[in-house]
C-alpha cells in the first residue's frame, strides 16, 4: 500500500497517494473579497480517483470544496456572498462587509505513524481588515485498506485576537455555518444517512447525529463525524443533495471569549465503496478513541 505524501505547492499543499492526488489544500489563492476568501480543500478524490468536491460553482462561487465558513463573526461575513436580510426576507450583497481567513504559515509538517500531519496558523480579518481571531488548524490524514479509503482528523482552535470576544452565528435563514462540504458532479445528488437511522438529506437537515454519510450518485462515500468533546454534541446537520455540513450554529449563536478558545474536532472519511452502518459505527468508535 502506497503511503500518503505531503508536497508543498504554490497554492498550498497536495496530499499524494503514490502518483495520484488525494487532495489539494488551497491556502494562498487570491479570490474576490466578496467570497470571504478562506483556505479549503479542493479537489478531493476517492482512492480510485472519483472526484468528490465542487469548487466555486457558478451558483455559489464562495462554496470551495471542504472548508470552514462562518456567516457571522461579529459584524463581518466570513462565509461569502450575500447576507440574508430578515426585514425584507431576501439575500443582499453588502459591499465592504466581508472578512477573510488568512493563512500565516505551516507551523508543523510531518508524519505521525503512517499519517500525514499538518498544523496551520491563520488569522481572521474583519470587514475593516483588522485581525479579530487567531486560529490553529491541524489535519491528520492516513490511508487504510479495510475499507479502502482516507481517514482524516480535522481539529481547530479559535480564539479572539485583540478583542474581548467574538460572536459567531449562522445564516439567519438557512442556518448554515461551520465545516462544510460542497459535493460536485458526479458525486452530487448524494444519498445521505445518519447515525440515528435517518435517510435522505431532507430528513436529516436540522437533526442531531453523531455522524452523517453521503453516498455518491456514481459511487464512493464520504462520512463526516462529530467528536463527543465538541460543544453541542451531537451536532445538528446542514444537508442538501450536494452539501454536507456540521451545523454547530444552527440553533443559536456562540460567543467565544478571550482566554476560553473554541476547540472543534471532526472526522472525515473518504471511501471507494458504500460501507454498512456497522462499518461506519466501527470507524466512528476508532475516531473517538
Amino acid at each position: 500500500m502506497d503511503e500518503l505524501i505531503f508536497r508543498e505547492v504554490g497554492l498550498g499543499f497536495e496530499i499524494l497517494d503514490g502518483r495520484s492526488m488525494a487532495a489539494l489544500y488551497r491556502a494562498l489563492e487570491e479570490l474576490p473579497r466578496t467570497e470571504s476568501p478562506k483556505p479549503c480543500f479542493a479537489p478531493i478524490y476517492t482512492p480510485s480517483g472519483r472526484l468528490v468536491t465542487e469548487y466555486r460553482p457558478a451558483d455559489h462561487p464562495w462554496h470551495t470544496g471542504l472548508y470552514f465558513g462562518w456567516v457571522h463573526v461579529n459584524d463581518s461575513n466570513h462565509w461569502g456572498g450575500p447576507w440574508y436580510d430578515q426585514a425584507t426576507g431576501e439575500y443582499q450583497l453588502v459591499e465592504g462587509s466581508h472578512g477573510v481567513q488568512r493563512h500565516d504559515d505551516y507551523s508543523r509538517v510531518g508524519k505521525v505513524d503512517d499519517a500525514v500531519f499538518v498544523e496551520e496558523k491563520l488569522t481572521w480579518h474583519d470587514r475593516a481588515d483588522s485581525p479579530v481571531v487567531a486560529e490553529t488548524r491541524t489535519f491528520t490524514i492516513r490511508k487504510s485498506n479495510d475499507p479502502l479509503g482516507y481517514h482524516w482528523r480535522i481539529q481547530t482552535r479559535i480564539e479572539p485576537l485583540g478583542v474581548d470576544q467574538v460572536t459567531m452565528g449562522a445564516s439567519r435563514a438557512a442556518r448554515y455555518s461551520g465545516l462544510e462540504l460542497r459535493m460536485g458532479p458526479p458525486f452530487a445528488e448524494a444519498r445521505h444517512r445518519s447515525s440515528e437511522g435517518l435517510e435522505g438529506h431532507a430528513n436529516i437537515m436540522g437533526q442531531r447525529a453523531r455522524w452523517v454519510s453521503a453516498t455518491g450518485a456514481e459511487g464512493g462515500e464520504v462520512i463526516m463525524m462529530d467528536h463527543p468533546d465538541n460543544p453541542r454534541h451531537p451536532v445538528t446537520w446542514f444537508t442538501r443533495a450536494n452539501l454536507l455540513g456540521a451545523g454547530l450554529l444552527m440553533e443559536e449563536d456562540l460567543v467565544v471569549t478571550a482566554g476560553e478558545p473554541l476547540e472543534l474536532h471532526y472526522g472525515f472519511v473518504v471511501l471507494d465503496k458504500e460501507p454498512t452502518v456497522e462499518v461506519i459505527e466501527a470507524l466512528y468508535s476508532a475516531f473517538c478513541s
